[in-house]
């Protein structure tokens, strides 16, 4: 009897330690799950025009959600803890024609969706230029600058900056590489879009490929065939302002040529001063 008794007790014992370890594993799996961070899921890419130059400040949206960035200076752009499963995500800019991606994402993935936007049609003639000095000659630069396909540099920012040489004001043009000649006695080679990747492989012929595609100019409205005038043949006080368009895809209709294809410059030169009138005034 007392027998019995014991191995009923021994087997109580033991089902009730079976039971308190599978607790015990239950609960450890639960704390270890809550101490483990989500899985974050992420979304990048690169924004670029059809010549590959990156577009800046290029907004880009997941539909039917409140995720929004903008791409930075290098057209790049990164979305943090993205929705999982199929989305849409949409790259717009004002100036080029917006562009949608269908992506479906999973848990803790990371995708990398890049985005190349072309240029809308020119529409200048229905675009009311009211910014201040927007009228006049430069009537035209100011209409471009609405648009926002190119890169503008104005007065003011000329004035801030004091270029010591004209080319000096592309250094910071995304897309734009000025080098400099032989003990810097020649005039800085100026490369745009595509170029400036052949210029940056580091090849012969990739170089010299590059410096052969030389930009184009316009100096107040006049068209500059390549080769025969370059920025730095004019002093930096001359400049009122620039314009800069990298390739093709950027470059307005009116201002293409047949040997514009490696980018654009165009210059606007400052006014005289008017003169005052010496006439007397009249009376009465």
């Amino acid at each position: 009897m007392g027998t019995g008794i014991g191995r009923t007790v021994k087997r109580g014992a033991a089902c009730w330690l079976a039971a308190a370890g599978v607790a015990h594993v239950l609960v450890t799996h639960a704390l270890v799950a809550q101490a483990q961070p989500a899985k974050v899921t992420t979304l990048s890419g690169v924004v670029t025009n059809p010549d590959g130059v990156a577009i800046a400040r290029a907004e880009l949206l997941i539909v039917n959600s409140e995720l929004k960035v903008m791409s930075n200076d290098s057209g790049v752009y990164e979305f943090f803890a993205v929705p999982v499963g199929r989305i849409r995500l949409i790259a717009r800019r004002i100036g080029f024609e917006p562009e949608e991606a269908r992506v479906t994402l999973n848990e803790g993935m990371h995708k990398q969706v890049d985005f190349e936007l072309t240029g809308v049609p020119e529409l200048l003639d229905s675009v009311m230029v009211r910014e201040a000095g927007g009228n006049g000659r430069m009537a035209d630069f100011w209409a471009r600058r609405m648009l926002g396909v190119g890169a503008f540099i104005t007065r003011a920012e000329i004035e801030r900056r004091r270029p010591q040489h004209p080319s000096d004001l592309l250094r910071t043009v995304v897309g734009v590489k000025v080098t400099m000649g032989d003990a810097g006695l020649d005039k800085p080679t100026i490369t745009m879009g595509r170029n400036t990747l052949l210029s940056r492989s580091g090849r012969q012929s990739g170089t010299s490929l590059a410096n052969d595609c030389k930009v184009s100019y316009y100096v107040d409205g006049s068209y500059v065939p390549p080769g025969t005038f370059h920025m730095d043949d004019m002093s930096a006080l001359l400049l009122e302002a620039v314009e800069i368009y990298r390739g093709p895809a950027e470059t307005p209709v009116r201002l293409r040529q047949r040997d514009t294809a490696c980018g654009v410059i165009v210059i606007w030169t400052r006014e005289p001063p008017q003169k005052q009138s010496k006439r007397p005034p009249a009376f009465g």
